[in-house]
């Protein structure tokens, strides 16, 4: 079904198709109405399966996955030029796990681990010239390391220091 048909309809976050929650794919075109621009799954008016997006050249620009309405598993993004510009992890509606993300030439420029939505653990930003721009560790909600271009210490710890 066309994302642009007249009865279909959001309620408070659920996709409704004249009076009935909406079970099936939707898509959406381009401007001239022949190139796909993104096809995405329901089940009962929310987010199910797998949702893809597109550049307007027909090349694959985004491909998640939802599991009753939440987001789960790998979320991809590519660059125009093909290459991998971000993938992350998620699980139920969360970042979990291992983040990345690729400037346009393709160099890792991020790596971010998370758990239950929350930075833990080692973090990793790089400029576009490889060249570390942020370190740090995230250890019971403190970070701990380089960030940016000064060594960082608790703001908790530097505000109520005597």
């Amino acid at each position: 079904m066309h994302d642009m048909d007249s009865e279909l309809n959001n309620r408070n976050g659920v996709i409704y198709y004249q009076s009935s929650p909406y079970s099936g794919k939707l898509y959406g075109l381009y401007t001239n109405q022949r190139d796909t621009a993104f096809v995405r799954s329901y089940l009962m008016g929310l987010e199910e399966g797998e949702w893809k997006s597109y550049y307007e050249n027909g090349q694959i620009k985004e491909l998640r996955f939802f599991s009753n309405g939440k987001k789960t598993g790998k979320y991809s993004v590519w660059w125009p030029n093909g290459k991998p510009f971000m993938e992350y992890q998620f699980e139920n509606d969360e970042y979990q796990g291992i983040c990345k993300e690729w400037n346009e030439k393709g160099l890792l420029v991020k790596q971010m681990n998370y758990q239950q939505g929350h930075e833990l653990g080692s973090q990793k930003w790089w400029y576009d010239n490889g060249k570390i721009k942020a370190n740090y560790i995230i250890q019971n909600g403190r970070r701990f390391g380089l960030l940016g271009t000064k060594n960082c210490i608790n703001v908790t710890d530097s505000i109520f220091k005597n």
